[in-house]
């Protein structure tokens, strides 16, 4: 019997562990299973103690959320799965673009003005100017700046911080 297509909404999963080694296989294999496509990923430590923040942006059916979330809680070091809606959270990105020197005139820097990026670095040949914003936003500085004074692009993964915990909200035995 053939599968019918589901259609998938993005995500954002925060998801709050213990750091111990495996366990960002064992949550990929999850959702690797499942069938969810993986957009974004990012790991950052926590002011708790061996706590780690594991951030996941992934095309999930929204009838498999829950499902996901409890399989999520159910691995040993996990204390804490949740989802968000990527619009829900004000959540933004960094992004990194090294252009050439040449571009240097007024209206490159009423431009960067524009957008509220910033000079990150300046070499002897290029330099860096980063921006916080959405993907969409990203986007459309990089449509602004496309061409052949540009010389690389990155963006980093979201971090939940709408989803930061207290401590009651962690039990320890």
């Amino acid at each position: 019997m053939k599968k019918q297509p589901t259609t998938s909404t993005q995500y954002v999963i925060a998801i709050y562990s213990e750091d111990k080694k495996g366990l960002l296989g064992q949550v990929l294999i999850l959702f690797n299973k499942m069938n969810y496509e993986v957009n974004g990923l990012n790991v950052s430590r926590t002011d708790i103690s061996d706590i780690v923040l594991i951030t996941i942006e992934a095309l999930v059916p929204e009838a498999g959320l829950a499902t996901l979330l409890r399989k999520l809680e159910k691995i040993v070091e996990v204390y804490r799965a949740k989802a968000f809606m990527p619009g829900e959270t004000g959540l933004e990105k960094v992004g990194f673009f090294r252009l050439s020197k040449e571009i240097f005139s007024a209206s490159f820097w009423a431009l960067v003005q524009k957008y509220g990026a910033v000079v990150s670095s300046i070499s002897e040949d290029a330099l860096v100017i980063r921006k916080f914003g959405s993907d969409r936003n990203l986007q459309e500085f990089y449509g602004q700046l496309d061409g052949p004074h540009l010389l690389g692009f990155c963006k980093s993964g979201l971090i939940a911080e709408e989803s930061l915990l207290s401590m009651e909200h962690f039990e320890y035995a």
